[in-house]
């Protein structure tokens, strides 16, 4: 197994390149404008991939560019590669029965490497949840995804795919680290005093690597138990960079260098994703969001009508996010400069002051290992008190963004706005037949951020904007079949079918 597994990495490696799925994307966007042959489409990226392949290889032959390389590498891009472009660019060929083949194997390598760990285990070392490496955790989940999107509906899938990633987002720090001695780890690291203000030695991710830094463009939290799965979200590689000594850096200093282009790396990794997925990452994959909706779940089981929100409370949401997110930013620069007795002009600040405002590292600590996990409120020598009454501030008004509307919070949050911008012009892309829309406001009922361009906009084909999290609700309740479809790279992924929705529900109905 061990050998399968390098095997498999070498070969795979220069797929786990943003730059290579960069390309990929740009190259299926241009065959979707030009051909709907597969054939046309296949063979061009095979050629593709080849070329990218060896010239991946050829530079990492330089010590100093495959140290780059690593830097942006991540094991689910060349999983999305593999599987994920597969699924979406032969869903409607006669090949794809034995494409499913590939997922069907991807979930049997992740069982084997499931057992392979418990082996290398020491006899008698009890339980230790399902240890896995990261690449075949992917593997096997995203392959189970792909077979099971077969038998859902959209809806469904949305809400499988949702529950799926939490699992992994907020409980993968300790039920699925890599191997047993990352699990040994882990459990010493359970033993040490939690303060008000985390250690980084407490909170340490399964994706941790010595050169290499792993986010997504959605809000998972490194302090949810033993450190998450992957590093953070974007506000924290933010801080990252502005926590730089940029003097050492231009001055060489060898550590310094490489903490920047470890950071860069990740930077540009994660603008990479975001140009992919935009804001999908919010509707689909923020942890966040999905506790989110179990408070509005509860709030619709009680009868609780939903506000909408008016146009003045959505942009005091907008501009207050903003300025947290700024002044945040601004703290961990002044980090930077804290003195020999771990204050800056007299105050004390944390090493990540936005992570300890921020909802998340109260909720999802919580959500992962219970009420035990709480982390205590900062005293009030951190900023003056600042950070006590900006923790209970934001988390007040976090409850009350889900507990009183529809994804009001996610108009505050900044890991959003930061997928927002590339709503337009990425390759994502919410699309409308004007020609079928009788403005009837359906899609506008349905959507949790209440926007009203789907409804309105009769001009433009294109209706993507930059609050939309692409959750597709106005897709599947459309009454108009084909007015909605939601395109990736200029392939439809998603259409309006609502007479076969109906169909199905009075099948089901008897």
């Amino acid at each position: 197994m061990n050998d399968l597994y390098y095997i498999l990495a070498y070969w795979l490696e220069p797929l786990s390149s943003p730059l290579y799925l960069l390309g990929l994307t740009v190259i299926l966007y241009v065959l979707s404008k030009l051909t709907t042959s597969t054939w046309k489409r296949v063979l061009p990226l095979f050629a593709y991939s080849l070329i990218f392949w060896g010239a991946y290889r050829l530079a990492a032959l330089n010590p100093a560019a495959a140290k780059w390389l690593y830097r942006l590498n991540l094991p689910f891009i060349s999983v999305f590669v593999v599987l994920v472009m597969p699924a979406i660019f032969l869903s409607r060929n006669r090949w794809y029965k034995y494409f499913l083949l590939i997922p069907a194997g991807c979930i049997v390598l992740m069982i084997c490497e499931v057992f392979y760990q418990y082996r290398m285990a020491p006899s008698g070392s009890g339980f230790f949840w399902f240890p896995m490496r990261s690449g075949f955790m992917f593997a096997g989940l995203i392959g189970a995804l792909v077979i099971v999107q077969n038998f859902l509906s959209l809806e469904y899938f949305r809400k499988v795919v949702r529950v799926s990633v939490f699992l992994v987002l907020i409980y993968g720090g300790f039920a699925l680290r890599q191997n047993y001695l990352d699990y040994q780890q882990a459990i010493s690291r359970q033993k040490e005093f939690k303060t008000g203000i985390l250690k980084l030695t407490e909170t340490v991710p399964v994706m941790k690597h010595d050169n290499r830094l792993s986010y997504v463009p959605g809000a998972p939290c490194r302090f949810s138990a033993d450190g998450g799965y992957v590093q953070g979200c974007v506000m924290e590689l933010g801080q990252r960079f502005l926590q730089l000594d940029w003097s050492k850096v231009a001055s060489g200093d060898p550590s310094f260098t490489a903490l920047f282009s470890m950071a860069l790396g990740a930077m540009l990794t994660l603008i990479i994703l975001a140009y992919t997925g935009a804001r999908w990452w919010c509707g689909w994959i923020c942890p966040l969001a999905t506790l989110g909706d179990v408070f509005d779940f509860f709030r619709r089981k009680l009868g609780m009508p939903y506000l909408k929100p008016t146009r003045t409370v959505k942009l005091t949401y907008l501009i207050s996010g903003i300025s947290f997110a700024f002044f945040g930013l601004l703290l961990s620069k002044a980090y930077a400069n804290i003195g020999p007795d771990g204050k800056f002009i007299g105050c004390r600040i944390p090493l990540y002051p936005f992570c300890k405002i921020c909802p998340g590292q109260q909720v999802c600590p919580i959500a992962s290992k219970g009420p035990g996990e709480y982390t205590p409120l900062p005293g009030f020598e951190w900023l003056f008190g600042f950070f006590t009454v900006s923790v209970i501030v934001l988390m007040a008004v976090f409850l009350f963004g889900f507990i009183t509307a529809r994804r009001l919070w996610c108009r505050f949050c900044p890991m959003g706005m930061f997928g927002g911008i590339f709503n337009r012009g990425g390759m994502l892309a919410l699309k409308k037949n004007v020609s079928k829309c009788n403005g009837c406001g359906a899609c506008n009922e349905v959507c949790p951020m209440d926007i009203h361009l789907v409804q309105e906009e009769m001009v433009k084909k294109d209706v993507s904007s930059f609050d939309c999290l692409y959750c597709l609700k106005c897709v599947d309740n459309c009454p108009q079949d084909k007015c909605l479809r939601f395109e990736f790279a200029g392939q439809v992924l998603a259409e309006t079918d609502y007479t076969a929705k109906l169909k199905k529900q009075a099948e089901k109905n008897g």
